[in-house]
């Protein structure tokens, strides 16, 4: 679990990203996926806490264009939104791709259809579809894979660097490593790449449902909304950061 002093730090950086993703929303003429904006923004926050990198898909130009690229990357389209075709850009729309396809409706994979109804069947019939070509199971289990050796990339990268900050989880573990203050055999490259690429895919997955889930509950009930409006604006000016106390 985060602290609260932790969190209170973080805040501005949260806002930062908010206040880019949000800039030019009243200006566009289609509609926005709200879980798509949130999957960005909290893909944003935490490549910036985890890896150190601000992945751009907060930025106002990649609000739409960001999802474009990413529905390419199966189809060998799309080079990747912010910064061209590295192994970066690529890593997230690989990222955006494997979490937009966990769909319990009828064009997710059928291991994960069939997982609802008996989930006993739900892992075997993984196991055989992952291996016929065109499958639903079969696309999912092929971004994986990729996602996986992108991470090994920069994780890979990160590790070359001489001058590493301490301000991000990856930089803090490899730090650690090097400093000798753990042993070596506790946090192996494997150990690392899983526990970062864990960190990035769960967190933002995770995030992205949970804030999606409350504003559509939230928005069926206008006077709860009404409720949290009031909460939120009376805590005072939009330039007022929160402290670790005001967490608690």
């Amino acid at each position: 679990m985060y602290q609260p002093s932790h969190l209170a730090s973080l805040v501005p950086t949260m806002q930062s990203f908010i206040e880019s993703a949000t800039q030019n929303l009243d200006t566009l003429i289609e509609d926005i996926i709200f879980s798509n904006l949130s999957l960005r923004l909290a893909t944003d926050l935490i490549g910036d806490a985890a890896f150190g990198v601000n992945f751009g898909l907060s930025k106002p130009h990649s609000v739409c264009e960001s999802m474009k690229s990413a529905n390419n990357v199966n189809g060998g389209g799309g080079s990747g939104c912010g910064s061209g075709g590295d192994e970066v850009s690529d890593f997230i729309n690989q990222h955006i791709y494997s979490t937009t396809q966990l769909k319990m409706d009828l064009s997710g994979s059928f291991s994960i259809i069939l997982g609802l109804l008996a989930p006993i069947l739900q892992e075997p019939f993984r196991q055989i579809l992952k291996r016929i070509p065109g499958t639903m199971d079969w696309k999912i289990e092929r971004t994986n894979k990729k996602l996986s050796g992108r991470l090994d990339e920069i994780v890979k990268k990160r590790m070359e660097e001489k001058n590493r900050t301490s301000k991000n989880f990856l930089s803090l573990i490899l730090n650690a490593k090097e400093s000798r203050t753990v042993s070596e055999n506790v946090f192996s490259p494997d150990y690392i790449s899983a526990v970062t690429y864990e960190h990035l895919l769960a967190g933002s997955a995770t995030t992205s449902f949970t804030l999606s889930s409350i504003v559509y509950l939230v928005a069926g009930h206008p006077d709860v909304e009404k409720k949290l409006l009031y909460e939120i604006d009376g805590f005072g000016p939009h330039d007022l950061t929160p402290t670790a106390q005001d967490l608690h």
